[in-house]
Parts: C-alpha cells; sequence; structure tokens
C-alpha cells in the first residue's frame, strides 16, 4: 500500500472515531427522511445502466431531497439522472488527495438523514462522505466498509455482478417505500 493510501485509510480511521453512532428506526427512518444523500460507484459517469437506475430514486421517495455526491463530473451525472449533484473541485484536494474540509461542511449542511452509497468496492471518498454526512441511517452493501462507516449493511446474493446488486438496492428501496405507501392507504383519515 502506497504512503498516500496509507494516509487516507487512516484518515478514515480517525474520523470514523469521532462519528456519533446515532439510533435510528427501520423503516420509519427511510419512509419518513425528507433529505437523502447518494454516493455512486468510481467511474460511474460511464455507467448508463445504473444511472437510469439512480434516475428511478426521486419516483421512490418524491417527497425527499435528494443530492449525489460524486468525485468529479456531477454535471454529467445530474443531465443523466435529473438528481443534483456535487463534487469538489479538483484542485481543492489536501495532501493525501482527499477534498478540502470545506466540501465536507457542504455535505455536512445539506442535513441529510439518510446516506445511500452505492459502492461494491472499498471506496476512501465514499467512506469520507459517509462519515461525514451526519446521517443517522448510512446504508451500505454488506462485505464493503461496514459499520460505523455503513450502520444498515445490504447483502445481495449477486455481489459478484455488480449491476444485479444495484438493480437489488434500487428493488430493496422500492419495497420499502411501497410497504410505507400501503400502510398509509390502510390508515383511516
Amino acid at each position: 500500500m502506497k504512503m498516500k493510501e496509507r494516509m487516507q485509510h487512516w484518515a478514515i480511521r480517525y474520523r470514523s472515531r469521532q462519528v456519533q453512532q446515532g439510533t435510528f428506526e427501520f423503516p420509519a427512518s427511510i419512509q419518513g427522511s425528507k433529505r437523502m444523500l447518494i454516493t455512486l460507484p468510481h467511474g460511474i459517469q460511464t455507467n448508463s445502466l445504473l444511472l437510469r437506475m439512480i434516475a428511478e430514486l426521486p419516483v421512490i421517495f418524491p417527497s425527499s431531497d435528494l443530492l449525489i455526491v460524486v468525485p468529479v463530473g456531477c454535471s454529467e451525472i445530474t443531465r443523466k439522472t435529473g438528481i443534483h449533484a456535487v463534487s469538489p473541485e479538483l484542485n481543492l484536494t489536501n495532501l493525501i488527495g482527499l477534498p478540502k474540509k470545506d466540501f465536507f461542511a457542504k455535505v455536512a449542511d445539506f442535513k441529510a438523514s439518510v446516506l445511500i452509497d452505492f459502492e461494491t468496492h472499498k471506496n476512501v471518498f465514499n467512506a469520507m462522505v459517509a462519515l461525514h454526512t451526519g446521517a443517522s441511517l448510512r446504508i451500505g452493501l454488506a462485505n464493503v466498509w461496514g459499520m460505523p462507516i455503513h450502520n444498515f449493511l445490504v447483502k445481495s446474493d449477486f455481489q459478484t455482478d455488480e449491476l444485479k446488486t444495484y438493480r437489488h438496492m434500487v428493488d430493496l428501496l422500492t419495497s420499502i417505500q411501497l410497504q410505507s405507501a400501503a400502510s398509509k392507504m390502510g390508515q383511516p383519515d
């Protein structure tokens, strides 16, 4: 492991010790969420199938304000998904290649209550975003980072097929929302 990568992993360990483990009620935390932050896999701009799946999220969560955070190419992501995206300026990184504190402050200022990380491999940028969100519910795939970066892990039978894994995540989120809508319809006013 190179020195830069070691320093990045040290930064993750250091920040993860500072994160307060909030409690969340599942599935109520995701069903009632007004602000959701989404992180995508590295190099996502070229994966049009996943971007189409991500474009379904505003339909799944119509009353939520969604924000996508990517390392680069936010205008392309916004154009392809219709969801607002942000990324750090390329010239504003620290010595170990991570965005400066101002960017993470912008992420925290969004005040997301839910983070959804679609990354299937360990990604330092996504981990640091997750640790800076302040979201009480941080959803990620099993066998990637685990606690404390993600506190709700989704295990997919398709871990070796990334597109099927992404579809599984979107389908799971859809079923949670449909369950919420069905229970609301059954309640008297």
